[in-house]
């Protein structure tokens, strides 16, 4: 049987030619990274007719039966006679590159000086979409290693201990904006490394109160929020921020303020220590650009596993006419070198940003 652990691991590059068969069914050739394949698999034909095999496993039909051919040479993947509910099957795995609808007049591709444009209207992409069952692949390991942590635990996990480099070792690229080095709000915290996310060292945990905190800053009536909790427990009596305990910071702007107008974002945050049971955590701050960012204290020091500590981040910086958009990021560094738990900055105008 096909596990899910291999589907979250698959690049599926679809590029399907159809020739009609009959009505209802058609031979479809189906490319694929040969470097995806997992490991359990010894040959390329056993990884193919797997994947035939999860296909065919929404209908009735047998997979021995459909199974055509395995190329290895020219290009990479397998042909196969499916129905259309068999190859939506396939087109729903997981995957990082996905045939999808594409801007027409964007290009596609640099080769050189030349930009190669889309004349059909798709493009094999990389995102959200593609990336979500990749990240719920994680999350489901770190939930095996760690039953006791919340989602926010585990969320937290696997954000502050992302690389931001691609697998050259250089920073994440924007497609979107000329290739050009990627900002948090084009690639969110990093690429996912699940090794280093089953022992982050602290954790930004979240509770039900906090969230709701959240929405009542939001102006949620007590009605929407009974709706959303299914509990009275919870009410704005307590508190109400909008600053929830995340791991990351975003302060925003209006960029058409006065130009050159100081502007003080404060943010509280709380860690909770997961690692080592005695350590020492030391900031190391990159400012966004044209950014003064302020963190106190500027070391955390725990006794004891689970243990918690808050810290303030002040972000000042100058209104911007131009709605410019820049990063930067708080790294907490334990104290052998053995955690280093990031958090990306983003200073963004409310909207319009460059």
């Amino acid at each position: 049987m096909f596990h899910l652990c291999s589907l979250l691991l698959l690049v599926f590059s679809f590029h399907v030619t159809s020739t009609p068969i009959t009505d209802d069914f058609s031979t479809y050739i189906v490319h694929l990274d040969p470097s995806s394949r997992p490991e359990h698999f010894t040959t390329h034909q056993q990884w193919h007719s797997s994947i035939v095999s999860v296909a065919k496993s929404s209908t009735s039909t047998v997979a021995s039966d459909s199974f055509l051919y395995s190329y290895g040479n020219a290009l990479h993947g397998f042909s196969a006679v499916l129905s259309q509910q068999e190859l939506q099957t396939l087109q729903n795995l997981p995957g990082s590159l996905v045939l999808a609808s594409w801007i027409p007049d964007d290009y596609t591709a640099a080769v050189g000086t030349n930009n190669l444009l889309s004349s059909e209207g798709f493009n094999l992409i990389s995102g959200t979409s593609m990336a979500c069952p990749h990240a719920s692949g994680v999350a489901a390991l770190l939930r095996g290693a760690h039953p006791e942590w919340s989602h926010a635990a585990i969320r937290s996990a696997m954000m502050t201990t992302t690389t931001e480099l691609d697998s050259s070792m250089m920073p994440i690229k924007d497609v979107g904006r000329n290739f050009t080095a990627a900002s948090p709000l084009a690639m969110g915290a990093g690429h996912i490394v699940p090794n280093l996310a089953m022992d982050p060292g602290l954790v930004y945990d979240v509770t039900p109160q906090d969230y709701v905190s959240l929405l009542c800053s939001m102006n949620f009536t007590r009605n929407q929020i009974m709706t959303i909790t299914r509990s009275n427990m919870y009410d704005c009596a307590n508190s109400s921020s909008l600053d929830l305990n995340y791991p990351s910071f975003v302060a925003f702007y209006d960029k058409n303020v006065t130009t050159g107008a100081m502007l003080t974002h404060r943010f509280r945050r709380v860690v909770t220590n997961v690692g080592d049971g005695r350590t020492r955590y030391e900031v190391k701050v990159t400012a966004p650009m044209g950014t003064k960012v302020a963190v106190w204290p500027q070391s955390l020091v725990f006794g004891k596993k689970n243990e918690r500590r808050d810290y303030y981040v002040d972000i000042t910086y100058a209104s911007d006419g131009e709605g410019m958009v820049s990063h930067g990021s708080i790294v907490w560094v334990e104290e052998s070198g053995k955690y280093n738990v990031r958090s990306p900055i983003v200073v963004a105008p409310t909207s319009g940003g460059k």
